[in-house]
């Protein structure tokens, strides 16, 4: 059957893309995985080998089960073909999980990375994941290709050797990203390694569970912008000083953090702390003019300081913790940000706790505030009606619950109201919560029922205005008006969403 004029066909429309130029096709394929590219093999005879050239390389050792020899051939016959053929290889993967890249394969994978240089590698990444496997160190070659921009290696050494030969490490004035897993090594290797970055343009740095590091001092890095750092309790603790002013993110998951006081951190905008073990005051001392998402979790030593943090520009503040702490903030009225408060109340929400979250509330009553409390103690009876009317409720956009326990949540519940007045509590699932919403609306609807309310009720909710129950459309990704009568069988209900919407005075 002849086609109607101007009718295009998909095989069409495949053709016209296999007359691109090579140069393009292999463009399209690095954005593929291994196994998409082979796919595309299938679709017409200019693609059958495509994929064989595609700028990415990735290899690894999982399938061959134990046949080291099998894997080896494979990579030598496919970097031999891009070197015959003159091919670009942008990117190689090398994935160990037997175990076995030992002394004797060391000249092996140095033979593949000099000819991976010559290729033009941009991008190498080794990673061993086999617990007990150790790579002993790698050829020097790998940290000084003239192409090399991105680094990431994922290896456990071992031996006195592995600092020798890292001693003798010249890094590549391109390199741009250096991601380092599970290096042993100590400090003065790993600072003589880096005296070199002054003359390297490296943007981000990654360092995560690298034993025998205990002081990370990075104050000559001019160009970087990301760093990352990483570790264990077990691995020790580690005293982490960086001052560079181009850093834009700042990422640490246990540790020592140092800055100088009254730095001037001018381009960073996120600072994400896990457990670090320094005392932050001060940061009350440094500024961060372009600060726009700040995180602290568990960071104990919040405990017994004021902090005070100079970010006009902040946008998200977001705190996780067992403790309340005493955070605020220097920031221009103008400007719309947001505080995720995460609290855990372990040894029972006393009057004083909600004094003092109040104090915290208040702090950040500038922002649109999420406040979620975890509830792991049944200590919190008669202790609310010393709080109420003892100062004016802070606005908070959302209040919920977590882990808590049926038995006291009345008392939980009427004491956030005491110190908030939030638009939306919840939300719940249905299915699981179907307690907790009768009492939440048992709660707020006496204020709507008309009947007389007792002396702690009509002062808790003197201005609670209107209450509605709200159900979360998934398919449109919206709230929608809703009663109890109107809710689902709570038995059947699979993944049903419910809040209450109050409006307050």
């Amino acid at each position: 059957m002849k086609k109607a004029k101007g009718e295009h066909t998909s095989s069409d429309s495949v053709d016209r893309i296999s007359e691109l130029p090579k140069d393009i096709l292999h463009r399209i394929m690095y954005f593929l995985t291994q196994e998409e590219a082979v796919r595309t093999s299938v679709l017409s005879k200019p693609w059958r080998y495509i994929w064989c050239t595609r700028p990415v390389l990735s290899f690894s050792d999982a399938a061959f089960k134990g046949n080291d020899d099998e894997f080896i051939r494979l990579i030598d016959a496919s970097l031999e073909r891009y070197y015959d053929q003159k091919l670009c290889v942008d990117e190689f993967h090398l994935c160990i999980s037997k175990g076995y890249l030992n002394y004797q394969s060391y000249y092996i994978l140095e033979k593949w990375i000099r000819t991976l240089v010559f290729l033009g590698m941009k991008k190498f990444r080794l990673s061993n994941c086999v617990e007990d496997g150790v790579i002993h160190y790698l050829p020097p070659v790998v940290f000084e290709a003239r192409s090399l921009e991105d680094l990431h290696v994922e290896i456990r050494t071992s031996s006195d050797d592995d600092e020798k030969e890292y001693e003798r490490i010249v890094f590549s004035k391109h390199l741009k990203k250096l991601h380092v897993k599970k290096v042993n090594t100590e400090d003065g290797v790993f600072h003589k390694a880096i005296s070199s970055f002054p003359f390297v343009d490296i943007e981000t740095m990654s360092l995560d569970s690298c034993k025998g590091l205990r002081n990370v001092k990075i104050t000559n890095l001019r160009n970087l912008k990301n760093f990352s750092f990483v570790t264990k309790p077990s691995e020790g603790d580690c005293s982490i000083e960086i001052h560079p002013p181009s850093l834009e993110t700042v990422k640490i998951t246990h540790g020592n953090l140092r800055f100088d006081r009254g730095a001037d951190f001018r381009n960073l905008n996120e600072l994400y702390l896990f457990r670090v073990t320094s005392k932050l005051d001060h940061l009350s001392s440094c500024k961060f003019p372009s600060l726009k998402e700040l995180t602290m979790y568990y960071c104990y030593e919040l405990k017994e300081i004021k902090l005070f943090i100079d970010a006009p520009n902040i946008v998200h503040f977001r705190y996780l913790g067992d403790f309340i702490p005493s955070v605020s903030f220097a920031t221009t009225s103008s400007r719309e940000w947001c505080s995720m408060i995460h609290l855990c109340s372990n040894s029972g929400a006393s009057s004083l706790w909600f004094r003092k979250l109040r104090e915290l509330l208040e702090s950040l009553s500038e922002s649109k505030i999420v406040l979620v409390i975890f509830e792991n103690s049944t200590n919190n009876e008669g202790v609310i009606q010393n709080i109420v009317g003892c100062e004016k409720p802070v606005v908070v956009e959302r209040l919920g619950f977590r882990f808590y326990s049926s038995s006291t949540f009345s008392s939980l519940l009427n004491g956030a109201f005491s110190i908030c007045r939030p638009k939306n509590v919840g939300p719940f699932h249905l299915r699981i919560h179907i307690n907790v919403i009768k009492c939440v609306e048992n709660i707020l609807m006496k204020r709507e029922s008309g009947n007389q309310l007792d002396q702690f009720s009509e002062l808790l909710f003197r201005d609670l205005e209107e209450v509605g129950l709200e159900i979360y459309d998934k398919n449109r990704k919206e709230w929608n008006p809703t009663s109890l009568s109107e809710l689902p069988n709570y038995e059947e209900a699979e993944y049903n969403l419910i809040r209450f919407a109050l409006k307050w005075r």
